[in-house]
C-alpha cells in the first residue's frame, strides 16, 4: 500500500526509454528525465519487477546495467523475440515496440511529484535554413550521417554537401539480417545485385559535388561484393563525366563456404555450426576500421565495404585523419563513441524519439540528419542547420545505449569500449558536446563476432479483418474455423501464431488486460513450415472464408496475385578468432566511354 507521501504513477511520468534488439534479445534502456530521479530507478526498476511485466514472453535471463553518469539502466531481455528477427512470427518482430511495455511498469513517488504530462513543454521551434557554407572549427574533421539503414530516406545527402562544409559523408546500411536476405536472394535467382541495390540512386546526386569539394565517402553498402559496387560507382562516374574518381572496396571476412569446417559453436545454444552444414546461406565477420583507414591513407574519394561495424564507418576516418595507432584502445574508443552515435542517423537528431506531451520534437516531417566535429581536443554533435528535429543530451543518451548489451564494455573489432564513461552537455540550441573519461577504452578482442544464416524452412502469413460490435469474438470464432481447417487440409507447422491486432498482437502475451472490447481487430496468422506447399495451405484456408466464414468479414488484400511465402533464414552468432578472418582493399578500375560515329 502506499504511503500518505508517495503516490503510484507509471514509469513513463519519470523516465523515457528506447528499445533494441539482437539476435533474440532486446536491450531496453531506461533514463531518468531528471538526475535526482535516478537513484528512485536504481531502487525500484529492479530486475524482478521488470521480470513481472515481461515475463510471459521472456524465456530466457534479465540482466540490469547502471549508468550513472547519464542517469540511466541498461536491461538486456534474453529469448523475448521468439527466435529472433530473422525467424520469429511475432507481428512486432523488431522488439523496437517493447520500450512502451518497460514505460507502464508502476514506481512509488513522492506525494507531490509533478508528473510529466503536467510540466510545461519545452520544445524549440524550427529554424530557418541559412546560406552558405557552416563554419569548421580549425583542426576539426566533419563527418555527416547520410543514412542510417538501407531504405532511409533519400534528401538529407545532397543537403549536407552542399550546406555543411563537411569532409566525409557516411551511408550506413546494414542490419543483422541484410547479409543473409541478399544471400538467399541470390540463391533463389533473384535478378538483384550482390550489393545494396539503392548504391547507384543515392550516390548519383552527389558524386560529382562530393568530388568537386574534396568530401571523401564511406559507406557499407557492398554487402557481398564490394569490388563489383566498387566498380558500379566507377562506371557511375565515367557517365557523370568525374574523370579521376578512385573507388577502393574492402572486402573479406565472408565465412560462408568455411564456416562449418572452423570447428566452432553457435554463440546462443552452443551447437556446433557443422550439424547444420548443408543448411547454411552466409556467414559474415564483422571487420573493423582497418581496411577503410588503408583505403584512404591509399587517395580513396569513396570507399565501400562489406560488413563491418557500424561505427568503423565514421572510426575509419577519424583514425586516418588523426593518424591514430589502431592498436590504441584509447584512441579507438573515442572513435567508437562518435561512430556508434552517429551510425542511426536522424535518431539522433530527434527521429525515433518523439512522445506527445512528453517528448516533444518540433518540425518531424522534416528532420535533420546529425554532424559530428571532432578534433584531437573535442567532440561537438549538431544537426542540419534550419531542419526539424531536436538534438539533445537526451536524444544522445538513448542512442548511447541504443541495442548495447553492457555499457561498461561494449565489444567492437577495433576495441572494448566504456559507454558509461560518457556524457554530455547542450553547449547551444541542437548543439551537445560529448565528454569521454579517462580509461574508456580496451584492447581489441582476439575474436570477431560472425553471423551464421541457416536455411530453416518457410513462413508466411494472412489477416482477417473484422469491425464493429462483436469484432472480437468473430475473430476468435474465426481463429477455432481455421485452426479445425487447417488440421483437416494436414498442415504440418513447425510454428503457428494467432495475434489480434488492437488487442495483444504487439507486446503478445505481456498485453495488459483491457476492460473495454475492440471496435476493429484484425486477426493475423502466420506459420512456418518445412516446404513451400505446406506454406501455401494457409492462403488456400483464408481465402475460402470470404463466402464460408463469419458475417461482415473482411480480407487484407485479396486482389494480390501471387505467393507471400517467404524463406526463412535463422540467424546465430559465433566468435571467429581473428586470425582466421581475412580482409583486402582494392581499386576499381577506370570506366572507358567511348563514343561510336553513326554512319
Amino acid at each position: 500500500m502506499n504511503s500518505p507521501a508517495t503516490k503510484t504513477v507509471c514509469l513513463r511520468e519519470v523516465a523515457h526509454a528506447r528499445s533494441g534488439e539482437k539476435g533474440n534479445s532486446s536491450m531496453i534502456s531506461v533514463i531518468a528525465y531528471e538526475p535526482q530521479d535516478y537513484g528512485l530507478l536504481c531502487e525500484q526498476v529492479t530486475v524482478d519487477a521488470v521480470r513481472k511485466v515481461f515475463g510471459p514472453i521472456t524465456r530466457g535471463s534479465i540482466a540490469r546495467y547502471e549508468v550513472p553518469r547519464i542517469g540511466a539502466l541498461n536491461f538486456v531481455l534474453d529469448e523475448v523475440l521468439e527466435g529472433g528477427r530473422s525467424r520469429t512470427l511475432a507481428f512486432e518482430e523488431s522488439g523496437k515496440a517493447l520500450s512502451s511495455l518497460m514505460l507502464m511498469l508502476p514506481v512509488r513517488v513522492p506525494a507531490g511529484y509533478v508528473e510529466r504530462k503536467d510540466r510545461p513543454a519545452t520544445e524549440e521551434g524550427p529554424r530557418s535554413r541559412p546560406s552558405g557554407d557552416a563554419a569548421k572549427p580549425a583542426g576539426t574533421i566533419r563527418l555527416a550521417a547520410a543514412t542510417a539503414w538501407s531504405r532511409d530516406r533519400f534528401e538529407p545527402a545532397l543537403s549536407l554537401v552542399r550546406d555543411e562544409a563537411i569532409d566525409y559523408l557516411c551511408f550506413e546500411s546494414m542490419s543483422e539480417v541484410t547479409m543473409s536476405a541478399a544471400q538467399v536472394a541470390l540463391n533463389d535467382g533473384h535478378a538483384t545485385p550482390p550489393y545494396d541495390p539503392y548504391l547507384l540512386d543515392r550516390l548519383r546526386p552527389v558524386l560529382a559535388e562530393c568530388k568537386q569539394r574534396g568530401i571523401r565517402i564511406i559507406s557499407n553498402q557492398g554487402w557481398l561484393d564490394p569490388h563489383a559496387a566498387a566498380q558500379a560507382v566507377q562506371e557511375l562516374a565515367g557517365e557523370l563525366g568525374i574523370a579521376d574518381l578512385r573507388v577502393a572496396a574492402v572486402s573479406g571476412g565472408i565465412l560462408t563456404d568455411r564456416i562449418a569446417g572452423l570447428g566452432l559453436r553457435f554463440s546462443e545454444n552452443g551447437q556446433a555450426i557443422a550439424d547444420l552444414e548443408d543448411g547454411i546461406v552466409s556467414a559474415e565477420a564483422y571487420l573493423g576500421c582497418e581496411g577503410i583507414v588503408q583505403a584512404l591513407q591509399q587517395g580513396a574519394d569513396v570507399v565501400i565495404t562489406t560488413r563491418v561495424a557500424d561505427a568503423a564507418l565514421y572510426l575509419g576516418p577519424l583514425a586516418h585523419e588523426f593518424g591514430w595507432d589502431t592498436g590504441d584502445s584509447q584512441q579507438m574508443a573515442r572513435g567508437m563513441v562518435v561512430g556508434h552515435l552517429m551510425e542511426c542517423g536522424a535518431q539522433l537528431a530527434g527521429g525515433y524519439f518523439a512522445d506527445p506531451g512528453y517528448k516533444n520534437v518540433p518540425d518531424l516531417a522534416h528532420v535533420g540528419n546529425p554532424i559530428a566535429d571532432v578534433s584531437p581536443e573535442r567532440i561537438v554533435l549538431r544537426k542540419q542547420r534550419g531542419s526539424g528535429g531536436l538534438l539533445s543530451p537526451a536524444t544522445c543518451k538513448e542512442q548511447l545505449l541504443y541495442e548495447v548489451h553492457d555499457p561498461g564494455a561494449y565489444i567492437g573489432p577495433d576495441c572494448t569500449t566504456d559507454f558509461g564513461a560518457v556524457s554530455f552537455t547542450q553547449i547551444a540550441p541542437d548543439t551537445v558536446e560529448v565528454h569521454i573519461a579517462e580509461g574508456a577504452g580496451f584492447p581489441k578482442p582476439d575474436t570477431l563476432k560472425a553471423l551464421v544464416g541457416v536455411r530453416e524452412g518457410y513462413m508466411t502469413e494472412e489477416m482477417v479483418i473484422f469491425a464493429g460490435p462483436g469484432a472480437h469474438q468473430r475473430a476468435q470464432l474465426t481463429e477455432s474455423i481455421l485452426r479445425q481447417r487447417l488440421a483437416s487440409a494436414g498442415l504440418q507447422a513447425q510454428e503457428m501464431r494467432f495475434d489480434y491486432i488492437g488487442v495483444n498482437a504487439v507486446h503478445r502475451e505481456a498485453t495488459p488486460p483491457s476492460a473495454h472490447a475492440p471496435y476493429e481487430v484484425v486477426l493475423r496468422v502466420a506459420i512456418k513450415t518445412s516446404t513451400r506447399q505446406q506454406a501455401e495451405l494457409l492462403r488456400k484456408e483464408v481465402d475460402p472464408l470470404a463466402v464460408n466464414g463469419l458475417y461482415g468479414t473482411g480480407k487484407w488484400a485479396t486482389t494480390a496475385s501471387g505467393s507471400r511465402v517467404r524463406s526463412v533464414i535463422g540467424l546465430n552468432s559465433c566468435l571467429v578468432p581473428r586470425t582466421l578472418v581475412d580482409w583486402s582493399v582494392s581499386f576499381a578500375e577506370k570506366a572507358v566511354h567511348t563514343t561510336q560515329e553513326t554512319p
